[in-house]
């Protein structure tokens, strides 16, 4: 099993009680040392970052990934990506945005949204044990815990998620 220095935290946006029991058995499968936060809607997520609503009496959480359902009531994946990409606190978050979908349009408007990758369900539920297995070590150790990327912050509560660095901005030159 490879080690990390903490659990990776994970969110599952999905209204789909099967499809959350798909994921949470995969990734009890997994050697993935992580924790599983499943909320039912966007409007949850939502609350769950800020620290509002059933979530106001607990520290503000930022996960190390956001698996977004595209289509459920009320906010539609599509605006709750919308809305985390446009708060600057949020819009360096993890978000791999679940659909049942194969139109070429509306994957490409995920990712021009901001979604870090775009899953079909069909075919990604099935195999998603196998995903993490070979990502995983790859992902979370070396890529979010080893680089820390500049513009990532975990520190959600302190405000300084998405922070930018000076000496990693783009020269003035460079900019349009």
């Amino acid at each position: 099993m490879w080690e990390t220095d903490r659990k990776i935290s994970i969110v599952m946006v999905d209204d789909d009680e099967d499809d959350c029991f798909i994921i949470k058995d995969a990734l009890a499968d997994s050697e993935l040392q992580h924790s599983l936060t499943i909320l039912g809607s966007g409007s949850e997520l939502l609350d769950y970052l800020h620290g509002r609503g059933k979530f106001r009496e607990t520290e503000p959480q930022c996960p190390d990934l956001i698996l977004l359902d595209l289509y459920m009531p009320g906010l539609s994946g599509r605006e709750v990506l919308r809305i985390l990409r446009n708060e600057p606190r949020f819009s360096g978050l993890n978000v791999v945005v679940l659909t049942n979908s194969n139109e070429w349009p509306e994957l490409s408007e995920c990712y021009q949204l901001g979604a870090t990758a775009v899953f079909n369900k069909g075919q990604w539920l099935q195999t998603f044990s196998e995903i993490i297995r070979i990502s995983g070590p790859y992902w979370f150790k070396f890529v979010t815990l080893k680089l820390r990327n500049p513009y990532y912050d975990s520190n959600c509560a302190a405000g300084a998620f998405n922070r930018i660095d000076t000496e990693y901005a783009a020269p003035e030159e460079n900019k349009l």
